[in-house]
């Protein structure tokens, strides 16, 4: 019989993320919104939702409750839970509010790293470029943005950052369905890593500067006003 190896020899698999009941309906959700399946102020009942998904009430309503947070739903009267309506006034204050910290982030992760290859970052790029539905290319680039902002060193930043990303990809896709950028926001992307790659914190903060403010009148000159 062969020696089994010391405990302290064996090589264990790294753990994935956990997937929970609720994170698939959460996903479900998510993408069924980003995709225009829901609209937003749209009502979602926990009941419909379960009987569609297969499951019980109790993960869609946690799921729900997940969402409120992020932003990507809301509360309406009597308690309703309504896809969050976008508005040009919602638009402004989000993009806003990047405004003041991304572009300062990704310019601190690029002075902690240096330059080298962000090769989880191009993926994110490839993945938006080979898609078709609105959900898939703007969670990929809400992917991408998060990947440069995330090795900042301030989980404080990183924090305020990740819970916008939902209800900025739900902003990026309502401005795409008035009229599609996201082709240009490609290109956009290639030049900020390419900048963030090569290890230029001062052009890779500025080209993040001036994309999200590029988005943000794009967004504004394609909403209809209210």
């Amino acid at each position: 019989m062969s020696a089994q190896p010391p405990a302290d020899d064996v090589r264990l698999a790294p753990l994935g993320e956990p997937r929970t009941r609720t994170d698939l309906v959460v996903d479900s959700i998510r993408t069924a919104i980003l995709n225009g399946v829901f609209r937003p102020g749209q009502a979602l009942s926990e009941r419909d939702l379960a009987a569609r998904l297969g499951v019980s009430k109790t993960p869609v309503r946690e799921a729900l409750k997940l969402l409120r947070s992020t932003g990507l739903v809301e509360l309406g009267a009597y308690q309703q839970v309504n896809v969050r309506r976008v508005n040009r006034d919602l638009v402004d204050e989000l993009y806003r509010a990047r405004l003041l910290i991304e572009p300062h982030a990704v310019a601190l992760a690029v002075e902690a790293r240096g330059a080298q290859p962000e090769p989880r970052a191009t993926a994110a790029l490839n993945e938006a470029a080979a898609a078709d539905d609105l959900a898939t290319v703007s969670q990929a680039n809400r992917r991408f943005h998060q990947l440069l902002y995330a090795q900042c060193g301030n989980r404080f930043l990183t924090d305020q950052l990740d819970q916008l990303q939902d209800i900025t990809a739900l902003a990026a896709t309502e401005g795409w369905r008035h009229g599609r950028t996201d082709r240009e926001e490609a290109n956009e992307h290639t030049r900020i890593l390419a900048a963030y790659e090569q290890g230029d914190a001062p052009q890779a903060a500025e080209l993040m500067r001036q994309h999200i403010d590029t988005a943000l009148t794009h967004i504004l000159q394609r909403l209809p006003t209210q």
